[in-house]
């Protein structure tokens, strides 16, 4: 049960970003002479980032993957146990909140997993040898309030997943910038650092999760544009505030820019989406690779496929329990 609790939490871990405004701050001041190899500028604000990351999430507004593959392995034993594939899925998402995951196995194992979101509520359903199906879901009021707890004390926000697909707006300073109605927030105005090294600028912020752990949570930046399949956001990390240990991590391995428009005054427009990714819980050992192809970007839905698509399904002889207390009968 712990281990396919953390498949379902890392399977929404989907990092993405997109091609940027790098070119612009490249020749400036750097942080070591112009000697060396891999110099970045050293005068870049953290807001400038922020911006960046809201720039991406004005132009991403809805993405859907075709063929997705999701390996996951628990490493947590002498042995490590096999590793599990559901190499048959897709992905939806759109803002403000909605998200939908498809995936089971192709071979002997049967196994299955469902995950989804809309504005009121979020679910998780999964299916595998050896474990009864469970069946979760709570509303988004009652899980940002604490009073909603994912079983096993999984470090996992539904607001990650527009986060790390690249999909959600952070406020640059208070009150600003106006949010889309019903748009979470992932961060604190006014709140964020950024660290830079030779390679890479990273920025963070403070958080604390539903369950009320303070976590540092930081967005890793490919200092140079990204070209070809190379991602500009490397890594999405969370730490705990107060040993700053990794609690898990998402890294980019690659990705794929695809143009989306073009604008009357900076030109050609883009979105960068992931390709494959590895996904890892630190203390509990835990690793997943996620494969991710045949995306289609800002393509609406038809009504009647979003509603099917982000509506919490009714699954025949499963339980429905309510995180937030509360069973529901057999459907």
């Amino acid at each position: 049960m712990k281990t396919f609790g953390l498949t379902l939490a890392a399977a929404v871990l989907l990092p993405l970003a997109g091609c940027a405004w790098l070119k612009e701050h490249m020749g400036k001041d750097t942080n070591a002479d112009r000697t060396g190899k891999g110099l970045l500028p050293k005068d870049v604000q953290p807001e400038k980032f922020v911006s960046y990351l809201n720039e991406h999430a004005a132009r991403l507004r809805s993405i859907a993957f075709a063929d997705v593959r999701v390996t996951a392995q628990d490493r947590s034993g002498v042995v490590p146990s096999p590793p599990i594939t559901l190499s048959t899925g897709d992905l939806f998402a759109s803002q403000p909140r909605n998200f939908c995951l498809r995936a089971r196995s192709g071979g002997i194992i049967d196994a299955k997993v469902l995950l989804g979101s809309n504005n009121e509520e979020f679910w998780v359903y999964a299916k595998v040898p050896t474990v009864d199906p469970m069946y979760y879901f709570a509303s988004h009021t009652d899980f940002a309030e604490g009073r909603a707890k994912l079983p096993g004390g999984i470090p996992f926000e539904p607001e990650w997943v527009l986060q790390t697909l690249g999909m959600i707006t952070l406020p640059l300073s208070d009150g600003q910038p106006e949010l889309p109605p019903g748009a979470p927030t992932v961060a604190p105005a006014n709140r964020y650092s950024l660290k830079l090294d030779k390679h890479t600028y990273t920025l963070s912020w403070p958080a604390v999760t539903p369950g009320g752990t303070a976590v540092i949570k930081e967005i890793v930046f490919e200092g140079e544009p990204a070209t070809g399949s190379k991602p500009q956001v490397k890594k999405h990390v969370i730490r705990d505030a107060k040993s700053n240990k990794i609690i898990c991590f998402a890294e980019i391995k690659t990705a794929k820019t695809v143009p989306i428009g073009a604008d009357p005054r900076s030109g050609a427009l883009s979105v960068q989406y992931p390709t494959k990714m590895l996904l890892r819980w630190e203390e509990q050992k835990f690793e997943m690779e996620l494969e991710l192809a045949n995306a289609k970007i800002n393509q609406p839905l038809a009504p009647e496929e979003a509603r099917r698509l982000y509506t919490r399904p009714n699954i025949q002889d499963v339980r429905q329990i309510n995180l937030a207390g509360g069973e529901l009968p057999f459907k």
